[in-house]
């Protein structure tokens, strides 16, 4: 974990795991710039002196969709992404189907085919292709916004898929000039979405420039 005035950064293993869809390791340190950039501890002193003790802006990054480091319930999460695509002559062995915990793969006239609604883009179909004849055809992160515990949880909401990098940082830095402009009295960024509404959070990443990163 990363901490810093403010905020808090979850990381997993990266590619460490077996899991792993992408390494994510680097990602923290320059997602710590964007943040120790916002000033988070300065800001929680100025809106209220309860939440600058008890509150801290929560990232969590995970390399695979099992999403160990509570993702789902940060304020700004990201996943790895890996979307597989068959490069290469198939001999139809069944691994990638026998391997797919979401049934996504199929084998029909001995060519996989890959279900979208259901495949998750964690990349274990190509790790595990013996004939190394998958491979992907776009890698990124999913950003999840706005996740909370609490007396009124909340699950984080899906803002983007496959983004890149330099996508999420623009993205991070847009969210948290939302934020600071709207929390009151140290409310968690769900709660400053719900208060607002889903479509006004869109609007105003929209209009602080980050129409190309959503």
């Amino acid at each position: 974990m990363i901490k810093g005035e403010g905020y808090e950064i979850r990381m997993c293993r990266g590619q460490a795991c077996p899991l792993a869809a992408l390494g994510v390791e680097h990602l923290g340190e320059r997602l710590a710039q964007i943040l120790d950039t916002a000033q988070l501890g300065e800001f929680y002193r100025s809106v209220s002196l309860k939440s600058q003790k008890r509150y801290r802006f929560r990232v969590a990054v995970s390399a695979c969709p099992n999403a160990c480091t509570q993702v789902h319930i940060a304020d700004f999460g990201l996943i790895a992404q890996v979307v597989p695509r068959l490069a290469g002559d198939c001999v139809a062995c069944g691994v990638c189907e026998e391997v797919c915990e979401e049934e996504a793969v199929t084998l029909q006239d001995r060519w996989p085919l890959f279900d979208v609604q259901r495949c998750l883009n964690c990349g274990l179909c190509i790790r595990a292709c013996p004939k190394k004849v998958l491979e992907p055809e776009a890698q990124g992160f999913k950003i999840l916004v706005g996740g909370k515990l609490g007396r009124h949880p909340r699950l984080a909401q899906e803002l983007k898929a496959l983004a890149t990098e330099e996508e999420v940082l623009k993205t991070l830095s847009a969210v948290l000039s939302f934020y600071k402009a709207h929390c009151q009295r140290g409310e968690r960024l769900g709660s400053v979405i719900d208060r607002l509404g889903w479509e006004t959070f869109l609007e105003a990443l929209l209009k602080s420039g980050q129409d190309q990163a959503l």
